[in-house]
């Protein structure tokens, strides 16, 4: 069996398969559903859809749009990468972080397609500034957080079962990944904040 390789950027492996190719795996089946999914809504739907897209821009660009509050969007930000840590501590994480990545992958997938169906490439850049700009830095961290809690869910399902003896990854270095997680979070959160809003009020006046 195969040695992990340790160190500060720790590529964790169960069982000789890595962990970041079955959570990345998820997340890309979850990407294409997603796609999938928005594009093939029936006509009514679809109609609906732009309607509502058409007044969120009309809101923006008139100044009459209520962001969420802080609390709001805080919890909008860390909800996934908190439910990949957690996931870290238990073998039950063995399915529910690819579970979890397949999920965050469709939820992304299924609001920027929505946008490029309504209002074709000017959408997708719609979905880059509402959405893509805060997860640059969000999905990274979600991924090093999800890898890692896979790989330490992968550990104690072996453990449990009496399949092995390897001593559990919760080191300094397993934790200070968290850390930086952490502040890759906050980043996304201020962007969130102060420079998404600003954005897609100039974008709208520029669409309407």
């Amino acid at each position: 069996m195969r040695k992990p390789i340790t160190g500060f950027w720790w590529s964790p492996t169960a069982e000789g398969v890595s962990a970041l190719v079955v959570t990345a795996a998820f997340f890309a089946l979850g990407t294409i559903t997603g796609c999938l999914l928005a594009f093939r809504a029936t006509e009514s739907g679809a109609e609906a859809l732009s309607v509502f897209l058409e007044r969120f821009l009309s809101l923006a660009k008139d100044g009459g749009m209520v962001f969420p509050d802080f609390f709001q969007l805080l919890w909008h930000c860390v909800r996934w990468p908190i439910a990949a840590f957690f996931m870290g501590f238990s073998a039950l994480g063995l399915f529910g972080v690819p579970i979890l990545s397949g999920l965050r992958g469709f939820f992304l997938a299924f609001s920027a397609a929505s946008f490029s169906r309504a209002f074709g490439g000017a959408g997708l850049t719609a979905a880059f500034l509402l959405i893509g700009i805060p997860a640059i830095v969000a999905i990274p961290a979600f991924f090093l957080l999800s890898v890692q809690s896979f790989s330490s869910a992968c550990t104690r399902a072996a453990r449990n079962s009496g399949q092995g003896r390897r001593e559990l990854s919760y080191s300094r270095e397993y934790f200070f990944r968290c850390g930086l997680c952490a502040v890759a979070l906050l980043v996304s959160l201020l962007l969130e904040c102060y420079l998404v809003p600003f954005m897609i009020s100039d974008w709208a006046s520029l669409m309407l």
